[in-house]
């Protein structure tokens, strides 16, 4: 595996992908495999008398992958102009937002790739082997499908993410999971190996938040203390510079200040900047936009004309109130990075983190 795929596929995404393979994210690799040798550790521990049904996994022909990103839910109904530029790296001169939109569902359609025998079980063998510790740490994961599409690195920025019930992913992570699978293979070690299951089950969090949100808020205000906006504010500048998320496309959640020492309340997004074709992930901005409750609900704070807004890394006290400080710009990704590791027990330190055993009394409930 390269350094820049071990990153992607064993380290959490936002860093890796605010920063770019640079030095930050070589810097990464040390606590990766750090991260991997304690998963290792604990899987030759662990009990494999586990008794389990074995996974359903199904894997997308280019024709089927098409069809779900283009017709299987409202995703590109909520872009504007700049994000369909950097979707589809293209200034799309003189074309409407509507015509714009369809570019972008095309664009996507167009990149979907099926999958080869090599790479269904390279990718159906780490779900094979992890299906025994999610029977025990999760059983709804290891009761829930398995479904991926494949697209050309070019698309959604390259970045892994999910769509409707399906697991959608970058051609060079399939790539990297199958020379993975073979480097273990030839080592003897692949029996014993965690490697690549924690991206797998981060995005497979993803779509279980799609399938059930009634099971998942609870932990997103009762735990991490969001509060949901009814209905959530907007304004015109917001609407051009938002981005979609496909794992978390409601931004709809504010976080009260005085739970970390502060004031007012804030809505974390990520936003575009104002380029010609702004780049994607490069360019994304993971802001604190700050927010009022009203008597008559929930408004934008503006200031000369656009939202009042700062970095989400320096607000005090965020970062450090979730266990973990990567992707904590919107409660579903919290809880797919969380999650993950509470699941696979990936990390030492990992139950005396912030929030970890109010996240694991609500896991052992609603995962079971």
């Amino acid at each position: 595996m390269n350094d820049a795929l071990e990153v992607m596929t064993e380290a959490t995404r936002r860093r890796f992908l605010g920063r770019g393979l640079g030095v930050a994210a070589m810097a990464l690799v040390g606590a990766s495999t750090l991260a991997r040798a304690a998963t290792e550790a604990i899987s030759q521990t662990t009990t494999t008398t586990v008794t389990s049904s074995p996974p359903r996994i199904a894997f997308m022909s280019r024709e089927a992958g098409a069809a779900a990103l283009a017709h299987g839910d409202a995703y590109y109904a909520s872009m504007d102009l700049l994000e369909s530029r950097a979707r589809t790296k293209s200034p799309l001169t003189g074309l409407s937002l509507a015509d714009a939109r369809i570019a972008v569902r095309d664009y996507d359609a167009a990149a979907v790739l099926p999958f080869t025998d090599e790479q269904r079980t390279a990718i159906g063998g780490v779900i094979e082997r992890m299906q025994p510790l999610l029977a025990v740490r999760a059983p709804l994961y290891a009761r829930t499908p398995w479904s991926f599409i494949q697209l050309d690195d070019r698309a959604e920025g390259g970045m892994p993410h999910t769509r409707g019930p399906h697991i959608v992913m970058p051609k060079a992570f399939v790539d990297g999971a199958v020379k993975m699978h073979r480097e273990l293979s030839a080592s003897g070690k692949l029996a014993t190996s965690s490697r690549g299951r924690s991206i797998l089950v981060h995005e497979q969090t993803h779509v279980l938040e799609r399938m059930s949100p009634a099971r998942f808020e609870p932990l997103f205000t009762d735990v991490f203390g969001f509060t949901r906006m009814t209905p959530a504010p907007t304004t015109p500048w917001l609407d051009a510079h938002t981005g979609v998320n496909p794992d978390g496309p409601d931004v709809v959640w504010a976080f009260a200040l005085d739970q970390i020492g502060g004031q007012g309340w804030i809505m974390p997004d990520v936003l575009f900047p104002d380029l010609p074709v702004p780049r994607m992930p490069q360019d994304f901005e993971v802001i604190a936009i700050e927010v009022a409750r009203t008597a008559g609900g929930w408004k934008i704070v503006e200031e000369m004309g656009q939202p009042k807004r700062r970095d989400l890394d320096k607000i005090p006290g965020y970062d450090a109130h979730f266990p973990f400080p990567d992707e904590d710009f919107h409660p579903t990704e919290i809880a797919a990075v969380a999650l993950s590791h509470w699941i696979l027990q990936d990390l030492p330190d990992i139950d005396s983190r912030p929030l970890m055993p109010a996240i694991a009394g609500w896991a052992k409930k609603a995962l079971a």
